[in-house]
């Protein structure tokens, strides 16, 4: 029967000094948090809210386009349409070609109940932090964000390739 290697013997990914982990602990825990606070003050999901915030800021937006910049599922994108549209929050256009999404006045009005609860709670995740600090950290975040395609298209063959002792 073999015997498993002893854990020293393999690489392991210590979370403490793992980037990945953070980010997604993080994101992880505040949309949890974000999405209990919404549901019970707000009556929608985060997919809801931050669908509602693009709008705000973009103007009419297609659905493909609402989902391209959330990096979201267009079925999610989808669902989420048709539970914003049934509340009154968003009207839909009936053109063929392009059916552009925008908030309504109700919609508008929810936005600013939003954005107040999510400044509030970026301040709090940023307790401590000098302005500069800030300006660092969503540096850090931007260029991960540009680097993001190119984790993603990472070969597994080629990394394993590449750690495996040749003869």
């Amino acid at each position: 029967m073999n015997q498993p290697s002893k854990p020293s013997s393999r690489k392991v990914i210590d979370r403490h000094l793992y980037v990945p982990h953070y980010l997604v602990v993080l994101a992880n825990g505040m949309e949890r948090g974000q999405s209990r606070i919404y549901l019970k003050h707000f009556g929608i999901g985060i997919n809801e809210a931050r669908i509602i915030t693009v709008i705000a800021h973009s103007g009419p937006l297609t659905a493909a386009e609402i989902s391209e910049i959330l990096v979201m599922n267009k079925s999610i994108t989808s669902r989420s349409m048709q539970v914003l549209e049934g509340m009154g929050l968003v009207s839909i256009g009936d053109s063929k070609r392009s059916r552009p999404i925008q908030l309504t006045d109700e919609g508008y009005a929810l936005h600013d109940r939003i954005v107040a609860v999510s400044l509030a709670r970026e301040k709090l995740m940023l307790d401590g932090f000098s302005p500069n600090e800030k300006t660092i950290v969503l540096g850090y975040l931007a260029r991960m964000f540009n680097n993001m395609e190119l984790a993603n298209a990472i070969d597994p063959l080629e990394v394993e390739r590449e750690v495996r002792p040749t003869a």
